[in-house]
């Protein structure tokens, strides 16, 4: 029969192809006619079609700005440790994230150590600007880029370790960092007063402290200006500090902890003083 207007428009938005070896017609809709993995990889707001896929891609809408690769350029150590790697060529898993390196003479983050297992097993290791793409999973071309060798010279961890001033002032210890993740650059330290990654932000207060505090790190000690104390951000206020008192877990506190001690032994030394006054006065008197 005849097609009206109405369905004349609905089928204008396909294309119809012949294939010649059996004369099949197929029907594609024309804006998904490129269905090429690098135009699909490339595209800050592809998803998968079903709810349970394995990789949800950062899309275009994102509060956070994207970068050249379609991810959120700032992230947190936390955000890749224990992710798993896949490669793109071969969709096949090639570890979890077990921890990240920091050039800290230029302050870049610059390779990634992978594990078979979150638990156990020995580290493979490949560059941070080797990573396509970051979702619930972190994409990478292929298994080539476990290749590399690497000199692991001046590069940290930096989790765990002591924040002080060159007085040695303690500032608290380092849980994680925030960095660029198209450039590997940090752009700050989160401290709290214990440096364990597995103790909820919920639980103990978390700072920030920016890169252009920190003077050198050696050993396992970071070390920053004197000022730096003042200069930090909160991020979180934990239930502990809550509950027991931020002299005992709250590092932001640490001036008034100190100047509260010392203002106690004052009273201290003052009252016994005074009772031996007292004492001198009741032997006067009896």
């Amino acid at each position: 029969g005849a097609v009206d207007s109405k369905n004349s428009a609905f089928l204008g938005k396909f294309s119809f192809k012949e294939k010649s070896s059996d004369g099949f017609v197929s029907c594609l809709k024309e804006d998904v006619v490129d269905s090429s993995p690098s135009g699909f990889l490339e595209n800050d707001g592809a998803e998968f079609p079903r709810d349970g896929d394995l990789i949800r891609l950062v899309g275009e809408n994102d509060p956070i700005n994207t970068g050249s690769k379609g991810f959120k350029q700032t992230t947190t150590r936390s955000n890749l440790v224990a992710k798993q790697v896949i490669s793109i060529q071969s969709a096949l898993s090639l570890g979890f994230i077990s921890q990240l390196w920091v050039d800290t003479s230029s302050w870049l983050v610059l390779v990634v150590d992978v594990k078979p297992s979150l638990l156990s097993g020995e580290s493979e290791r490949f560059l941070l600007k080797d990573i396509v793409r970051v979702g619930d999973v972190v994409l990478v071309e292929d298994e080539a880029v476990m290749d590399t060798e690497f000199k692991m010279v001046g590069l940290e961890t930096l989790v765990g370790y002591r924040v002080v001033t060159p007085g040695g002032r303690n500032i608290g210890k380092v849980r994680g960092y925030s960095f660029n993740i198209n450039s590997g650059i940090v752009e700050s330290l989160e401290l709290d007063s214990f440096g364990v990654t597995i103790i909820p932000s919920s639980l103990v207060s978390t700072y920030r402290l920016h890169v252009e505090d920190i003077i050198e790190v050696f050993e396992d000690i970071v070390v920053v200006h004197e000022a730096a104390a003042s200069r930090k951000q909160r991020l979180t206020k934990g239930l502990w500090d809550a509950q027991f008192g931020s002299e005992y877990s709250d590092v932001e506190e640490l001036d008034g902890s100190s100047d509260r001690r010392r203002q106690r032994r004052s009273n201290n030394r003052f009252s016994r003083k005074k009772r031996n006054l007292d004492d001198e006065e009741w032997e006067i008197f009896g």
